[in-house]
């Protein structure tokens, strides 16, 4: 079993992976950090690079995505801090997000091959792995939220986040849509947990900035590590989910 962790800010040691491996893709070169976790492999992947240097519109998704692929892993959990639209997430909340709302428009977040079904846009088995994975760890997940994802790297309007939260969107963040969309045209499952660094509700005195956010991610950084590692020793060894069956007919379609 092969298993690929994403994460951005503050999150790229969590599992002290050593060893460095780069995958050349027809979309760029990606450098996976290679290692094993209770007899699986795991790939992790950071999403700006090791230094932060890479913002969330200019992010290589489609490289990134793809040299998972290629490196063999067909499950995918991510982690992304995010700001909160829903007052009830409080910073430093972990949240499950079941539905996205994909709110960018500068940005390509398809291989323009197939049409995917993307109706439930997260792995069930993979949500399912970490929300027993809370339970054990008796850690607070918030559930049955949805994400809005947006383009970045500037943030939102005070109207735009009270839109935001009107149309009942919960959290925000700049990634995670356009990696779902381009791991289920691969054929991969993936689903994300959520760190809140900010409430991004509009009403907040203190403004979301990075520094910020890089402190919260910091500081909540064991809890995450401890909620991602519980969930990959959950993992199932079947998996019983239709995330690769849009990619599996298309690859059928083409024989």
């Amino acid at each position: 079993m092969k298993i690929g962790l994403i994460g951005g800010t503050g999150l790229y040691d969590l599992f002290h992976l050593l060893t460095e491996q780069c995958i050349e893709t027809e979309y760029g070169q990606v450098p996976l950090l290679k290692g094993e976790y209770e007899g699986k492999k795991v790939y992790f992947l950071p999403r700006h690079g090791t230094v932060h240097g890479v913002l969330a519109p200019y992010v290589n998704y489609k490289a990134n995505l793809m040299a998972l692929k290629k490196a063999g892993v067909d499950q995918i959990i991510a982690v992304s801090a995010v700001g909160s639209v829903n007052p009830d997430i409080p910073i430093s909340g972990l949240t499950l997000p079941d539905q996205l709302v994909d709110f960018t428009r500068r940005r390509e977040n398809t291989y323009g091959k197939f049409s995917a079904d993307m109706t439930l846009p997260f792995c069930p088995d993979l949500q399912q792995a970490v929300r027993s994975a809370a339970q054990e760890n008796g850690q607070k997940l918030y559930e049955n939220t949805t994400l809005i994802c947006v383009d970045g790297p500037i943030y939102e309007t005070r109207n735009e986040l009270q839109l935001f939260s009107s149309w009942g969107m919960d959290i925000v963040g700049m990634t995670n849509a356009t990696e779902a969309a381009l791991a289920r045209e691969l054929g991969i499952c993936f689903s994300v947990v959520t760190l809140s660094t900010d409430l991004a509700t509009g009403f907040a005195s203190i403004p979301p900035d990075l520094a910020t956010h890089k402190k919260v991610a910091a500081e909540n950084k064991e809890k995450v590590k401890a909620l991602v590692e519980k969930a990959l020793s959950l993992l199932p060894k079947q998996k019983s989910c239709q995330c690769a069956k849009s990619y599996n007919d298309y690859m059928f379609l083409k024989k």
